[in-house]
C-alpha cells in the first residue's frame, strides 16, 4: 500500500496536535503545579482558621463563602462530615479540609492529602 506524502504529513500534524492537547489538558486541568495551588492552600488555611469546634453548619458555610478560592469545591451532601478540596495535584499533595459534625456542631477540623496527613499542614482542631 502506497501513501501520499501529503496524507502522511497531515496525519502526523493531527497526531501531534492531539498529543499536545491531551498533555495540556492533563497537566493544566487535571494536575496543577504547587505554585498554582498556593492560593487554594491559603484559602483552605483561612477557612480552617475561621471554623472552630462547636460551630454550626451555617457558620461553616459563612466561613467557606467569605474565604474561598475559585477552584475550591465544597462537598456538603452529608450532615455529619463535609469536605472542601482543591483540584488534584501531582504527587497527592492536594489538600482537603475535612470538617466533622456531631449533633449539628463541628467536632473536628483536619487538613489531609490523598495519602493522609498534610506534611506541611496545620494541626487538627478537635
Amino acid at each position: 500500500m502506497k501513501f501520499k506524502r501529503s496524507n502522511v504529513i497531515i496525519a502526523a500534524v493531527v497526531i501531534l496536535l492531539g498529543a499536545l492537547w491531551i498533555r495540556g489538558f492533563w497537566f493544566t486541568e487535571v494536575f496543577h503545579s504547587s505554585k498554582r495551588k498556593e492560593p487554594n492552600r491559603a484559602a483552605l488555611i483561612q477557612i480552617r482558621a475561621a471554623v472552630n469546634v462547636g460551630a454550626s453548619h451555617a457558620d461553616v458555610l459563612a466561613a467557606y463563602w467569605s474565604n474561598r478560592a475559585d477552584e475550591l469545591k465544597l462537598f456538603a451532601d452529608r450532615p455529619t462530615d463535609w469536605i472542601i478540596q482543591m483540584p488534584l495535584e501531582f504527587g497527592a499533595s492536594d489538600w482537603k479540609l475535612y470538617i466533622d459534625f456531631k449533633d449539628g456542631r463541628v467536632n473536628a477540623v483536619k487538613v489531609r492529602t490523598s495519602d493522609g496527613a498534610a506534611k506541611d499542614g496545620p494541626p487538627d482542631k478537635e
